[in-house]
């Protein structure tokens, strides 16, 4: 995360304040203040306006999850205790928002975690499971390329870890090269592939565990692949692959092996098999 960032607590929510260098994708003379934030029902109308904006201003890839949704829309959102909207403001305008909910039983993270094969619910420990869902991430065309993706996705790890969640997970568009760059900067992990029930649309899915790192298995063989080269990636998870890094320059994601998600699968592979994949760099 960005070190300028300043941290303050207020009225008892957390608000991060920051400058941005960037806008309309030209550098400033002097930079401009931000700050994130809880969203309320206040800022429904401009939550409204913000969404009408983006889905306005899409670009292609960036399709999937991003919905216009009216004020209206928002006023009932907030009607759910479980769902915390965090917004990014430059003075009083919202440039950018996402949201966290937290899910406490598999048919909840279903709604957000479509077609995942991973119980989250089925966990060893004694500690109960909470998984913070991360939504809705966009920011206003004219912001970008000052990380507030990343930022939002920092912030509501905090925030997750406050209200005691023991996992974080997402879901990006496969086409969504743009996103995969926050997620990953943030250590999830792509863990399982997907297609969306509600649009058909190609998904992956992301998973961070709080407090711990993902144990990788004793496979020390890496194998990085474009992005976009959806068969080879399924056919990597099928092994036992998962995605650890991605390569923005270059959309490429590299990926390690590991039992974590699938506890009785044999860590044993046919690793020449994988050596014989056209295209795959293998280091």
């Amino acid at each position: 995360m960005d070190s300028n960032i300043k941290k303050y607590t207020v009225n008892g929510e957390m608000v991060w304040v920051g400058e941005l260098s960037k806008v309309e994708g030209k550098h400033l003379d002097k930079p401009i203040r931000f700050h994130i934030r809880p969203l309320n029902i206040n800022n429904a109308e401009q939550m409204g306006n913000l969404s009408e904006n983006i889905y306005n201003n899409l670009a292609e890839g960036q399709e999937c999850f991003i919905h216009k949704h009216s004020k209206e829309y928002y006023y009932e959102v907030f009607q759910n205790p479980n769902i915390k909207y965090i917004g990014v403001f430059v003075g009083d305008h919202l440039v950018g928002m996402s949201y966290l909910k937290v899910c406490q039983t598999r048919e909840e993270l279903e709604d957000e975690l479509p077609n995942s094969s991973y119980d989250f619910f089925d966990n060893p420990n004694t500690q109960e499971t909470k998984v913070a869902s991360f939504g809705a991430d966009s920011v206003l065309p004219s912001y970008r390329g000052n990380s507030l993706n990343a930022m939002m996705i920092n912030y509501r790890m905090e925030l997750a870890s406050h209200l005691d969640c023991t996992d974080c997970t997402s879901i990006v568009d496969r086409n969504n090269r743009w996103n995969m760059t926050p997620y990953f900067a943030n250590r999830f992990n792509l863990f399982s592939t997907a297609i969306d029930p509600t649009d058909d649309g190609k998904i992956s899915l992301l998973h961070k565990p709080m407090g711990k790192t993902t144990v990788l298995s004793n496979v020390k063989t890496r194998i990085t692949l474009p992005y976009n080269r959806f068969e080879l990636i399924d056919d990597m998870i099928q092994k036992g692959y998962i995605g650890v890094e991605f390569d923005k320059k270059e959309a490429l994601v590299t990926f390690a092996h590991s039992t974590y998600y699938v506890p009785n699968r044999r860590t044993s592979i046919n690793i020449p098999e994988v050596y014989n994949y056209k295209n795959a760099l293998v280091i």
